[in-house]
């Protein structure tokens, strides 16, 4: 891809990376920096003159030691360096902690202490979102560090305000606006009353516009998530992130004028369906034409190469096997031999280090009981060292789910009717339920550890007193 020259503005762009997934596993913990990496690398390499990414760029709030050395080695290998950064930045007070106002809100690359080749805006996601006296995130340590661009954190959640960064290539104008994740109720109640506000430059139509947001997407029936129609209308692309599924074309949500690109997560981090398809990033050129005196666009996907294959399958027992359980256990082997051929098939030269695939067999058996999901992955290396395994997840291949019978409803005319319809229903929590568990169970772990501290510092009071 040739480099943009001096009328276009180019944005790389990626979201969901989740830098430090299953980095204590035997064969992903290099996984997630890998595919960052090569994000890292196509960015630099095709002369952007930002990246821009869109949350979740850890997958732990509180990264471990280890993955942020990796991390701040990558972004120093990557975004420093002498090439001169052409991006004028006119208005960039939408960044910085709202915690200490009076800190100097500048981009990094002005500070004259550190040489940026390749900037980086970011917004914070659900797995790395500020907490905490101050309310800081991970992200906040690397922009101190002057590493990158931290924008879209609310002062106040019960009130928010949704600023643009304002930036000039030459004349393209470009207005960044960013939202980090808000609890998906609290923002629909946001929203709902009112509290959410937009500062639109009063030339906001010489811009070409761009929205950045983690949150749920409609699409997600029976969640709350943020209402496409209240996008302001002058907003003409929105970057979608928290969605874990690639979509390589970039759509329209209903009948509103705004075009959403869901570039999907770099990682695999849930062995659902969603996360099957194929990763990419996406290079968003930017050119103003000066006749229609307008800005166009063109979206172009480029594929990573550095990602573990992944293969997903969905099957019944029901009429396609025995009833023993070595009926059963010689089926669903016989499905995990036929994805690990179609690995090899669509996947003839995978990434050192990515040979062996992630494989997910997910299993209706009502009526059926099925092996144990880690005794049937030793027939694919369970128990044995890494080297023999034949699949990245020997202990994970498997996920079982039954049907239930739906409950009588009182006063239904017709019960037998009711009692032979059924519906679908998981036995386990998908992820993004665990997730919200486990994000739960922290905040409620450390409450009571803060007021233990409490306690204890009363207790000490009082035998300093006697």
């Amino acid at each position: 891809m040739a480099p943009p020259g001096e009328k276009m503005f180019r944005i790389m762009i990626s979201t969901d990376n989740h830098l430090g997934h299953e980095e204590r596993h035997i064969v992903r913990g290099e996984d997630s920096f890998r595919a960052f990496e090569e994000v890292l690398d196509i960015s630099s390499s095709h002369g952007s003159d930002i990246l821009l990414l869109g949350g979740d760029l850890f997958h732990d709030n509180k990264p471990s030691r280890e993955c942020m050395v990796k991390t701040m080695n990558l972004f120093r290998k990557y975004c420093c360096g002498s090439r001169e950064c052409m991006v004028d930045p006119v208005d960039v007070t939408a960044m910085g902690n709202p915690a200490y106002p009076d800190e100097e809100q500048i981009v990094n690359y002005q500070d004259p202490n550190v040489n940026i080749s390749l900037p980086v805006f970011i917004i914070h996601g659900n797995h790395d979102d500020p907490c905490g006296p101050g309310q800081h995130s991970a992200l906040d340590i690397l922009s101190s560090c002057r590493l990158l661009n931290y924008f879209g954190k609310q002062a106040n959640v019960n009130a928010i305000t949704i600023k643009p960064i304002l930036l000039h290539k030459g004349d393209v104008k470009i207005a960044i606006y960013g939202l980090g994740n808000i609890k998906d109720e609290r923002l629909a109640k946001l929203f709902q009353d009112r509290n959410v506000q937009w500062e639109i430059p009063p030339d906001s139509s010489e811009y070409f516009n761009i929205l950045v947001v983690h949150q749920n997407r409609p699409l997600r029936e029976g969640k709350n998530s943020f209402p496409v129609e209240k996008i302001p209308s002058h907003i003409q692309f929105v970057v979608w992130g928290h969605e874990h599924e690639c979509q390589v074309e970039y759509s329209r949500e209903g009948n509103y004028d705004v075009n959403i690109l869901q570039p999907g997560s770099t990682t695999i981090t849930s062995l659902v369906a969603g996360e099957a398809a194929l990763k990419h990033c996406f290079c968003l050129d930017i050119k103003f034409n000066p006749e229609s005196q307008d800005h166009k666009f063109r979206c172009k996907e480029v594929k990573l190469n550095n990602v573990r294959p992944f293969m997903y399958s969905e099957l019944t027992l029901e009429g396609n096997c025995g009833a023993t359980e070595a009926d059963v256990r010689e089926y669903l082997e016989r499905e995990v031999e036929d994805l690990l051929e179609r690995a090899k098939r669509e996947h003839p030269n995978p990434a050192p280090g990515m040979e062996k695939p992630l494989v997910r067999v997910k299993v209706e058996h009502t009526g059926f009981h099925i092996p144990a999901p880690q005794r049937f992955g030793e027939a694919f290396g369970q128990g044995q060292t890494a080297e023999n395994w034949r699949v990245a997840n020997p202990d994970d291949i498997l996920k079982g789910w039954k049907r239930q019978k739906a409950r009588q409803q009182v006063g239904q005319k017709n019960p037998a009717a009711a009692e032979e319809e059924e519906e679908e229903e998981e036995l386990e929590l998908d992820d993004d339920d665990e997730d919200e568990l486990l994000d739960e169970d922290e905040e409620l772990d450390e409450e009571l550890l803060e007021e233990l501290d409490d306690e204890e510092d009363e207790l000490d009071e009082l035998l300093d007193e006697d």
